[in-house]
């Protein structure tokens, strides 16, 4: 679907090409402001690198490509971990957290659609035997099935409460309720959200070709799995935004109105594209 060929790292200029243990946890934690005139090494090499769009990219697609459990190509072993304040250093981190951001916004995505398609197979008449016969399936590899099955199992279940409640059928405000933290839970079946359910949110990238000491570099300082921080903020404040301008061909592949449900097979109610939807999402969170 958005298959490219994969990318061999480009180092900066005079980069030594050695990998270190992930110790430090002094990587900057938002996409970068073009550095000014006084801006350090570090600081003007990320920003060299976390404006490649190619790298970004890349880990979009390496993240679908695990789709029904395919090929993992999350591999941060070719971008070498530099623990110092060089430009070489902060070129590196910059690459890698371009090509986290794509692996993640990837699953994101999906986690939308998924959400969408759970929620509307759930607003049913026969939502307590749907809750009580669908099966979660946990990838745990942050790709795009992931994305997809942990926001289908996460939607059912608002889906589900909205028409038990007679709420209208609004699967992107369910979804942003979700978001903010809020948990349901149908005591009677033993299903519900976030600490009720089955769900692993994908909160950073793992690298399951790399040695332990390597699987991932330093987290942004966020406790809670990002999924649950893209939300909307109040007006005026900043944003911490991962999204980039969707090209053309990621636009065309999300060009896509399916008639059931990927997962179950449920028919949809829907009358958008997938694109509709992620466009909606996008529209209040960036």
């Amino acid at each position: 679907m958005w298959k490219t060929t994969h990318l061999r790292f480009i180092a900066p200029p005079l980069l030594a090409l050695a990998l270190m243990p992930l110790l430090s946890t002094g990587c900057p934690y938002l996409p970068p402001d073009e550095p000014g005139p006084d801006a350090s090494d570090y600081d003007r090499g990320y920003y060299d690198g976390f404006m490649l769009d190619d790298w970004y990219w890349q880990g979009f697609d390496d993240s679908y490509d695990t789709v029904d459990g395919g090929p993992i190509y999350y591999n941060t072993t070719d971008i070498p971990y530099l623990e110092d304040a060089s430009y070489d250093a902060g070129y590196c981190d910059g690459v890698w957290y371009a090509y986290n951001d794509g692996y993640f916004v990837s699953y994101d995505y999906a986690f939308t659609i998924g959400f969408s398609e759970g929620y509307d197979a759930a607003y049913a008449d026969d939502y307590l035997e749907f809750l009580a016969s669908d099966e979660h399936i946990e990838w745990a590899d942050g790709g795009w099935t992931d994305g997809y099955n942990d926001g289908f199992s996460e939607g059912r279940v608002f889906g589900a409460n909205d028409r038990e409640s007679g709420i209208p059928f609004d699967w992107l405000d369910a979804m942003l309720d979700y978001r903010a933290g809020t948990d349901l839970y149908f005591e009677e079946i033993d299903v519900g959200t976030g600490v009720y359910g089955p769900v692993y949110l994908y909160e950073y990238g793992t690298d399951p070709l790399a040695s332990k000491a390597l699987t991932k570099r330093p987290p942004r300082g966020i406790a809670t799995p990002l999924i649950r921080r893209a939300q909307p903020t109040k007006a005026g404040e900043p944003t911490e935004s991962m999204y980039r301008a969707l090209t053309a061909g990621v636009r065309n592949a999300l060009d896509k109105q399916p008639a059931t449900s990927i997962r179950g097979g449920r028919e949809l109610k829907l009358t958008t594209t997938w694109l509709d939807r992620v466009t909606a999402y996008l529209s209040v969170v960036e």
